[in-house]
């Protein structure tokens, strides 16, 4: 009778562990399908925590580590000799990038057989459908190896490559004693959407080359490919226009506040191009108009009625100037800004403004947007304008539709490509909580986790949405600190917008690798907003 009991008792805990293990594995299986999570381990067992932003596509976790030491080797090898000239560019990016913290001095060697504890990178025998930005990151003990159709599918890459490293990969100083390991794996990923965008607004405070080249290197890290400079406002006229020097001279001598301004020369604007592309970001040049236009006002008065210029002015109001719709001069000038600006911007876009002219009548402004629309593309560029300039009889779908205020109605019907900016969802000047110690709200409050959850297709059909982009005005907004903390953490949730398919992200998921983000972020100096929801 005992040893029935025994018996009995030992099937009995043998049900219940088998009951346990397999609530265990269901319970995996379902944190795996419903938020994407996949465990990995290296060789010890221990697990490897992926936590790349944006999230991609595909991730399979493999058994062992890639181990980067001072032998390491990065062989490139394109098509052709152009884009293995354009491979060794991004090669070069990234050894500079991997010295700073390691030390290491790695060779950059042309050849397509990479010995063991190399990186490779490569367009050969690659995969067409992954498209421009799309790639593979094939990890293994031995070597690294990125192909991607393009060289700028490569430079995705090695964006990925960085977060998959340690995170003291990012300190500026050389760190000893740690092992500077990748999870081997096999990642296959591309982008949702070719248009990934971050505006900053020049005109309303005045920011300086170097800390623009900052912004763009750490919006590049997410894959952002976009940054949006707003060269000119009420407040001050940005960039140099050698045909009409006190644009600059007078219109770009104040800001928000009656700050001394500043301005970028046409080298400076180059240079800073420059060093986008080198990242695989365009620049994305913006004059807005008929509204938003006393800074030229006030440097030349041919455009004014009275022939005289306006004042300068310092303030934070809207709506209150124009452009004379129906002056050839207008026009004139136009043209001359845009003939200039396009040899020195390879973008194939230029915003052309369009908000908010509410002191220009809505025929005025229709004819207006159409003409100016017309000018830009005279020299071959794509105008972006923002709503409602769709509302013009003018505009057609050769305009893109920046979407600021969800009235895009007009656009839909004329199929306009649109990127999306709600003001409600994606303006970084808005406030986190009503603790906020800079920004605005009057399009509410835009705390961490609302900036995250939402997509496109929201607010436009799929098939008209190129992309997102988040603007950061600048009424508020006067230092690199204060930037920073209006940007960041948001920015890397809209990166994974406008990268991640919506059916793979996931908030409760996502938050954790955002936390786990903020250490990168201490260590490139970011002045990050600590959501206590996320930090606590």
């Amino acid at each position: 009778m005992k040893n029935k009991f025994r018996l009995n008792k030992k099937i009995i805990i043998l049900l219940i562990m088998g009951i346990v293990t397999i609530s265990g594995i269901c319970f995996k299986i379902y944190m795996r399908d419903k938020y994407g999570i996949k465990d990995v381990f290296n060789e010890e067992g221990s697990v490897v925590k992926i936590n790349i932003i944006p999230k991609p596509m595909s991730y399979e976790g493999k058994d062992g580590k890639f181990i980067l030491t001072k032998d390491s080797s990065i062989y490139i090898q394109g098509n052709s000799d152009e884009e293995t000239e354009q491979i060794k560019w991004i090669a070069e990016f990234i050894r500079e990038k991997l010295n700073k913290s390691t030390g290491f001095e790695l060779n950059i060697i042309k050849g397509d057989k990479p010995v063991d504890g190399s990186i490779y990178l490569t367009t050969v025998n690659s995969n067409k459908n992954l498209g421009v930005e799309g790639y593979v990151m094939n990890t293994s003990s031995k070597n690294i190896k990125i192909t991607a159709y393009k060289p700028e599918g490569i430079s995705r890459a090695i964006q990925t490559l960085r977060q998959m490293l340690p995170a003291d990969i990012e300190k500026d100083t050389v760190v000893n004693d740690i092992e500077w390991s990748v999870p081997a794996s096999v990642i296959t990923d591309k982008p949702e959407y070719s248009y990934r965008g971050l505006m900053i607004d020049v005109a309303r405070h005045f920011f300086t080359v170097d800390e623009i080249k900052r912004q763009i290197d750490l919006a590049a890290q997410y894959k952002i490919n976009r940054v949006h400079l707003h060269l000119s406002d009420d407040q001050g006229w940005r960039l140099e226009i050698k045909k009409y020097p006190e644009l600059t001279l007078i219109g770009g001598s104040t800001e928000v506040g009656g700050g001394p301004g500043g301005y970028y020369t046409q080298e400076q604007y180059k240079d800073i191009v420059k060093f986008a592309m080198q990242r695989y970001v365009e620049i994305v040049p913006e004059f807005d108009m008929p509204g938003h236009t006393n800074a030229a006002l006030a440097s030349y008065g041919f455009l004014n009625p009275d022939g005289k210029r306006k004042s300068l002015y310092t303030g934070t109001d809207v709506g209150f100037s124009s452009f004379m719709a129906h002056s050839e001069e207008t026009y004139e000038f136009i043209e001359d800004v845009f003939k200039e600006v396009s040899e020195i911007s390879p973008s194939k876009y230029i915003q052309i403004g369009g908000d908010e002219a509410l002191n220009t009548k809505k025929e005025d402004y229709d004819y207006f947007v159409g003409r100016v629309a017309k000018i830009a593309e005279k020299y071959g560029k794509k105008p972006i304008g923002w709503d409602p300039i769709d509302t013009s009889p003018e505009i057609n779908s050769n305009v893109i539709l920046q979407n600021w205020k969800d009235s895009n109605e007009e656009a839909i019907k004329k199929q306009m490509s649109m990127v999306i900016s709600i003001a409600s969802k994606t303006y970084l000047d808005m406030k986190y909580n009503e603790e906020t110690p800079y920004g605005l709200n009057w399009a509410g409050y835009i705390p961490v986790d609302v900036a995250y959850k939402w997509d496109p297709t929201e607010y436009a059909p799929e098939n008209l949405v190129l992309g997102i982009e988040a603007p950061l005005w600048t009424e508020t907004i006067a230092t690199q600190d204060e930037m920073d903390y209006m940007i960041y953490p948001r920015l890397p949730g809209y990166a994974e917008i406008a990268w991640t398919s919506m059916d793979a992200r996931n908030w409760d998921e996502y938050k954790v690798r955002l936390k786990n983000q903020g250490v990168r972020m201490e260590y490139e100096g970011i002045n990050y907003y600590k959501d206590p929801s996320i930090w606590n």
